[in-house]
């Protein structure tokens, strides 16, 4: 277990939420839109994908989720662009010690920095794991769930409340994939965020969410807000 001193349990931990958080857009999926038989590999069936996940968050169906998400392909792309932030000076100066040594592991390419960087994997996967199962992200009150594993102080701050499409646009076609835009509201940090998922059917009958195009803008708007809260 990591044991960050007191001096970086307040904000700190929030510098160190960009990865968490764009971890946490991945559970921000259109709600309660009907469910109609659709072709596979359409602008419709696309959109219908990001709807599905969204039902899957709702009804804490995490096995369904995984299906209908590349949440791993998608932990491991934000895990780049946050790791290549933190080697930046300052960036790691906002970081508490103990994680600025684990990030600046994770990128060195040396012996054991794919240990490294498959443990912050792991715990951001059992993060949202645990959100999705308990009903946090689809605005349950939860008991006792406290976040789990070695690095579970780094999520203490990251916002576990009900993640909410207000605004959805039509699917386009790029590069033999789907473009699904949309806009969340996060109601545990009132922040709203726009999100452009892509979508992909590899000739399957149920397109898969496999990652988000404007993932390092949205890791950097998060990263401002937390500078906002020091």
């Amino acid at each position: 277990m990591l044991n960050c001193s007191r001096k970086y349990s307040g904000t700190a931990h929030r510098r160190a939420m960009p990865l968490v958080l764009l971890c946490l857009f991945l559970m921000t999926l259109c709600l309660g839109f009907a469910a109609p038989s659709l072709a596979a590999g359409t602008a419709a069936a696309a959109r219908q994908c990001v709807v599905q996940a969204g039902k899957a968050v709702e009804s804490a169906d995490t096995a369904a989720f995984e299906k209908l998400v590349d949440m791993d392909g998608i932990l491991a792309a934000a895990l780049d662009i946050f790791v290549r932030r933190a080697r930046q000076p300052q960036a790691a100066a906002d970081l508490p010690p103990m994680l600025a040594i684990l990030f600046s592991q994770a990128a060195s390419g040396e012996q054991g920095s794919a240990t490294v960087r498959a443990l912050l994997l792991n715990e951001s996967r059992a993060f949202i794991v645990n959100g999705i199962s308990s009903g946090a992200f689809a605005g349950r009150k939860v008991e006792g769930r406290a976040a789990q594993g070695v690095l579970a102080p780094l999520f203490a701050d990251a916002s576990i409340g009900r993640k909410e499409i207000r605004q959805v646009g039509e699917a386009r076609a790029k590069n033999g994939d789907w473009l699904v835009p949309f806009t969340v509201y996060d109601h545990g940090n009132g922040e709203s965020y726009r999100v452009n998922g892509k979508v992909n059917f590899d000739g399957g009958s149920t397109g898969r969410l496999v990652a988000v195009e404007n993932l390092e803008a949205l890791m950097g708007q998060v990263a401002e807000e937390s500078r906002s809260v020091q």
